[in-house]
């Protein structure tokens, strides 16, 4: 599984949390249902293919000046039919407890817990162009054989890195980028340039 991550919301502490606790909800429901992976699928499309792309829906469908009957009705005229009914009786829900300000780290601890259930492990690559289809499986095939594990990477541009890889799993970053080796390759100058400096004047102080 390859999913794009050309948008990445900037989350805190306490909207993660609240993500987390409706995100265990909606996969009980969805499970419920029998339809978890058909609802995070869609949740994912909303999310990443709609919202994030169209940041006046997004403010529309957060803004606590819309009345909850408001939305609701927004949302049966755009999905119902459409949607599976676990997932617009879900939005619903959230926009009736006034949480629908986090919808975005709501599917991001979906799928992770998603990915726990199934032993999976959630990767992100990023480089500075996309990657072709087979760079993508040869990092996939490398990381799984290293790590045991099946993956679930995720690629996003970055035009920063300048070229090169940078893997995220989980909590920790392995930066291969180009602009990650400069800049180590300045420290190491500064730090022989310092060290040189400090045995000069060694040297003269000590003659």
């Amino acid at each position: 599984m390859v999913a794009d991550a050309t948008q990445t919301p900037v989350f805190d502490l306490n909207r993660q949390k609240i993500g987390a606790t409706y995100a265990k909800a909606l996969l009980e429901a969805s499970e419920s249902a029998g339809a978890v992976d058909e609802v995070l699928a869609e949740l994912g499309s909303l999310v990443h293919d709609l919202i994030a792309k169209h940041p006046g829906l997004r403010e529309a469908f957060a803004s606590r000046l819309v009345s909850h009957d408001e939305r609701a009705a927004l949302l049966d005229k755009a999905f119902a039919g459409k949607m599976h009914p676990t997932l617009l009786n879900f939005l619903k829900v959230i926009s009736r407890r006034d949480r629908q300000d986090c919808l975005f780290e709501i599917e991001a601890a979906a799928v992770r817990l998603r990915n726990e259930q199934l032993g999976l492990v959630a990767v992100l690559a990023k480089s500075a162009e996309p990657l072709a289809a087979d760079s993508i499986a040869r990092i996939t095939e490398r990381l799984e054989a290293q790590m045991g594990q099946k993956i679930v990477l995720s690629t996003k541009v970055d035009p920063e890195l300048i070229g090169g890889l940078v893997l995220q799993i989980n909590d920790t970053v392995i930066d291969g980028s180009i602009a990650n080796r400069l800049r180590q390759l300045k420290r190491e100058t500064m730090d022989t340039a310092a060290r040189q400096a400090r045995e000069a004047m060694s040297r003269f102080t000590s003659s």
